[in-house]
């Protein structure tokens, strides 16, 4: 395997107006799995075919090991691209379509015939060698475009939203059989999803994008906690971030507590698992009108609406359906804060 360092990555296609990617610099680690997250047209996918040799980039330089991967063509940059429509031949047998790539490189019959047995009885597919592409299911084809890639055994795995054509329950299955096969393979992988679930679950580290630029990098568990502006903030979490203004928060009776910035003007966060609630009253929670009830199991989120604003509340309390008011408060220590100006986060 090999890490990958990216310098000041910039794209802009001939005609644009605006670049697609401006000024992307991020480094993957060797047998890590990072993660472009980002909403459909923030240019992920762009990044990932410039990192494979699809696309060449305005500016910036693509290091893969220790080789300046300027003037390398794709098929000599040794890596595997697992494409969203998994770009199978359907005239191929599933085996064929796994060995092709190994074929191509004249590697030895012998040598093939080991490396898809041993790939295929790890992806379960050892049953469906003779089978063409039609006759598989939509897992198994996905299946199959991961053996294509696994067995060539190439320094970096790219991945372009190979999960989005799978159903909600197969997605979610596959998704942690993913993340445990890398780890098995000790691949370095970039994954590219517009999933926050996929992204929190299987990385070690998030790319984030929006508009070609980077919004944060970090793991996981920073990105949520200490997310970097409002686009981040707000993208990450389900249900998503209640954002309020200083003067929403003064509006609906919320007491300042002398813990918020001293600026004139902030935005303030707080994640709806971060608002405590109550059916009956209590000293100095704001009182509010549930307008809907969702529960969906362990949790029920409420939409409450109060003077000037309206907020989500995640909640493990069994609310009753009939129950009308609501009263909160904010965890104070879980509150998040940002420039109502440029949208950047305030420490």
């Amino acid at each position: 395997m090999a890490e990958v360092e990216l310098t000041n990555i910039s794209k802009i296609f001939e005609g644009a107006a605006h670049p697609v990617l401006s000024d992307i610099s991020f480094t993957v680690k060797d047998t890590e799995f990072v993660s472009l997250l980002g909403p459909s047209g923030c240019g992920k996918t762009t990044l990932l075919r410039i990192i494979a040799g699809l696309e060449e980039q305005t500016s910036g330089s693509l290091i893969i090991g220790e080789s300046d991967m300027s003037r390398v063509a794709p098929r000599d940059r040794d890596m595997a691209f697992v494409f969203q429509n998994y770009a199978l031949y359907p005239h191929f047998s599933v085996e064929d379509n796994i060995s092709l790539g190994l074929r191509l490189r004249k590697i030895e019959k012998t040598e093939i015939a080991a490396r898809v047995k041993a790939t295929t009885e790890m992806l379960g597919l050892d049953a469906l060698l003779a089978r063409k592409p039609r006759a598989l299911s939509g897992g198994q084809r996905q299946r199959v475009a991961l053996a294509r890639a696994l067995v060539r055994n190439p320094k970096v795995f790219l991945l372009d939203e190979p999960l989005s054509n799978l159903d909600a329950k197969l997605r979610d299955k596959t998704r942690g059989e993913l993340r445990m096969l890398f780890k098995k393979v000790k691949g370095t992988v970039i994954y590219v999803t517009h999933d926050q679930i996929e992204a929190m679950t299987m990385s070690d580290k998030i790319v984030i994008l929006q508009d070609g630029k980077i919004q944060q990098i970090g793991t996981p568990n920073e990105i949520y906690e200490k997310p970097a502006n409002i686009f981040v903030a707000t993208f990450i979490g389900t249900p998503q971030m209640n954002i309020l203004t200083k003067k929403e928060m003064q509006t609906m009776g919320y007491a300042l507590t002398g813990t918020e910035p001293s600026l004139e003007d902030f935005t303030c966060g707080i994640r709806p698992e971060d608002l405590e609630v109550s059916v009956t009253a209590r000293q100095g929670w704001v009182e509010g009108a549930v307008d809907l009830c969702e529960p969906t199991g362990a949790l029920t989120t409420l939409t409450i609406s109060v003077p000037g604003a309206a907020l989500r509340a995640s909640t493990t309390l069994k609310w009753p359906l009939d129950q009308t008011r609501a009263w909160f408060t904010f965890k104070h220590e879980h509150m998040h804060f940002f420039s109502s100006a440029e949208g950047g986060r305030i420490n």
